[in-house]
């Protein structure tokens, strides 16, 4: 063959191949793809020490002109490597976890795990150690010790695995791989509306009671229950149209907070089981129409008799201003007593006149004063204990004006609108107070299975403990441990109820007997020299036997601070 006709050929035959090439890319059609800045970012620094990525991770977190998508991507990244970033931006990553969507919370977890696998095993193992009990049962910690018990790297790996490989703990389990978690029905989910404010007046408690319903929410879904919560703003205009149009599965509703609106929740509740947020419900409703879910003002008496009676005492003083609140608490104090045969001498001093206290103070304990110059007043009333219905703003000057008159050795016992006006703002003379008492419903210093849960649920939404929240958590556990259908009685809720609810409560526990009506069972405390603690019988009882007030113990600290205009509110809503 020619040279020049063999060239030919060979033209001939790349540009057929060309031209197979250029039409096989078109039938694939492989685009170019322009890496996007946040990969780019990763790509960058994949190379480097883990201590270096971590720091420039943490420069880019902490950097305000950076993305909001690259900020994301390099508080994962901050938080998967070693260095003194790592604790913050856990931190950072568990909050916005707990504020987030399920789909957010599968993204972060998603994320999260794949930065995990680009730290070492010594410093993996060395954070696996770091991590608390409580923290394992959070994101991200739940990760890092899934991670590391994956890689063997923990003395009980075994028992980690165990507890971190149920697929309902995560919101991506498919992911980590876990498997699917179990499909959720429609006869497995429980739902719950709460018609409580959110806006306007006591939106503030509300909103407390809202937060600890959504931990509750959160701790259930762990456990494997869903929960479908509905919050319903009273605030808000055309609120009893949205309780009208809950879906028929919606049989249980808590609220309202606020007394005055119990029969417009009542009506517009009507066919549901309603539980109210309020310490009485009209004659004839209780255990028909509505159910108490809130302490009475039985109870705080009953708690109080309970506790002097341990102490040995059964004659009482009932001294008071004499207004509406003070006479109804007054009257029941009598009548609870009188039933269990205990003496009760009654006495009352005018409302807002402290200068004429000490005086009403001393005759009402019969103050007797020997002749002698200097002689110390002695109480000759015969009652052992003095119960005071009145706000803890006139404590100080009254008990002090008991404790004068010579009734120092005398127990004082007051109500439950103390316990929001005890905080760290409060100062008390902690001896003047060593024999008072007075009940309340939230004990943060008990360790029982349900405030441990509760408080670990409100930490995972950086959320604040207290007696409201702990209301609205104990209410959604209740109602998931009821699970009333469509089709329910009173009847048969009654005997549901009077059975108890299988739950550990996070507040003071609650009860109902046969015929729907509730009790609950009030913690005692004392005021302390910053706020308020568990009451302690047993000194107590010493020193009403000894006479010595002397305190010496150190104080725990108090509760969270809240402002005045909330105490204000508190104590106004106690108080109807």
């Amino acid at each position: 063959m020619r040279p020049r006709f063999r060239i030919i050929l060979l033209l001939t035959l790349c540009l057929a191949l060309l031209s197979s090439g250029c039409a096989l890319l078109e039938k694939q059609k492989l685009p170019f793809q322009r890496q996007d800045e946040v990969t780019l970012w990763a790509n960058s620094i994949a190379g480097l020490p883990g201590v270096e990525q971590g720091r420039r991770a943490e420069m880019v977190w902490k950097n305000p002109s950076s993305s909001q998508a690259l900020k994301l991507r390099a508080l994962s990244m901050a938080a998967s490597r070693p260095g003194r970033q790592g604790y913050p931006a856990r931190k950072e990553l568990a909050a916005l976890y707990a504020k987030a969507t399920s789909e957010q919370r599968a993204a972060w977890e998603t994320m999260y795990w794949t930065d995990l696998d680009g730290m070492d095993s010594d410093t993996l193992k060395k954070l696996a150690a770091s991590v608390s009990s409580e923290q394992e049962k959070s994101f991200p910690w739940n990760l890092v010790m899934l991670k590391a018990a994956r890689r063997g790297l923990l003395n009980d790996s075994s028992a980690v695995l165990s507890r971190l490989s149920n697929p309902m703990l995560y919101a991506a389990p498919a992911m980590l791989g876990l498997g699917e978690a179990p499909a959720v029905t429609p006869s497995s989910t429980v739902s719950v509306a709460l018609i409580i404010p959110q806006t306007g007046s006591a939106s503030a408690l509300g909103r407390q009671v809202a937060a600890g319903a959504q931990a509750a929410v959160d701790d259930l879904r762990l456990s494997g229950k869903n929960v479908d919560l509905r919050i319903i703003d009273t605030g808000l205009t055309g609120w009893q149209q949205a309780v009208q149009n809950l879906p028929p599965q919606f049989v249980m509703v808590g609220g309202p907070l606020i007394p005055g609106r119990y029969k417009a929740v009542k009506d517009a509740a009507a066919g549901r089981a309603l539980f109210s947020f309020t310490a009485s419900l009209p004659s004839g409703d209780e255990g028909v129409n509505a159910w108490r879910f809130f302490a009475s003002a039985e109870d705080q008496i009953q708690a109080l008799l309970d506790a002097a009676s341990s102490l040995g005492i059964s004659s009482f003083g009932v001294f008071s201003p004499g207004d509406a609140y003070s006479k109804r608490m007054s009257g029941l104090f009598l009548q609870e007593a009188s039933a269990r045969g205990y003496a009760v001498t009654s006495g009352s001093y005018p409302a807002g006149k402290m200068n004429a206290w000490p005086k009403e103070a001393g005759s009402f304990v019969k103050m007797q004063v020997g002749a002698q110059r200097g002689s110390i007043p002695v109480a000759t009333a015969d009652f052992q204990a003095i119960f005071l219905p009145d706000s803890w703003k006139n404590m100080d000057m009254l008990v002090s004006s008991l404790h004068y008159s010579g009734a120092q050795n005398r127990l004082m016992m007051g109500t439950s609108i103390w316990e929001q006006s005890l905080g760290p703002t409060s100062r008390s003379n902690a001896a003047t107070f060593a024999l008072t008492i007075f009940p309340g419903v939230w004990n943060d210093r008990l360790s029982g299975a349900g405030v441990t849960a509760f408080r670990n649920a409100m930490a995972a939404k950086n959320q604040r403990t207290d007696d409201w929240s702990a209301l609205g958590f104990d209410f959604v556990r209740m109602a998931a441990a009821l699970n009333i259908q469509p089709g329910w009685t009173s009847a048969q809720l009654n005997r549901a109820l009077a059975s108890g609810p299988r739950m550990d409560w996070a507040g003071a526990p609650m009860s109902w007997d046969g015929s729907g009506k509730a009790s609950r069972k009030l913690f005692i405390f004392q005021p302390s020299s910053t706020g308020h603690i568990p009451a302690d019988m047993q000194k107590l009882r010493e020193r009403l036997a000894s006479g010595d007030l002397s305190v010496s113990e150190p104080d725990a600290p108090a509760a969270p601070q809240r402002p005045v205009s909330f105490d204000a509110l508190v104590d106004s809503l106690s108080r109807q």
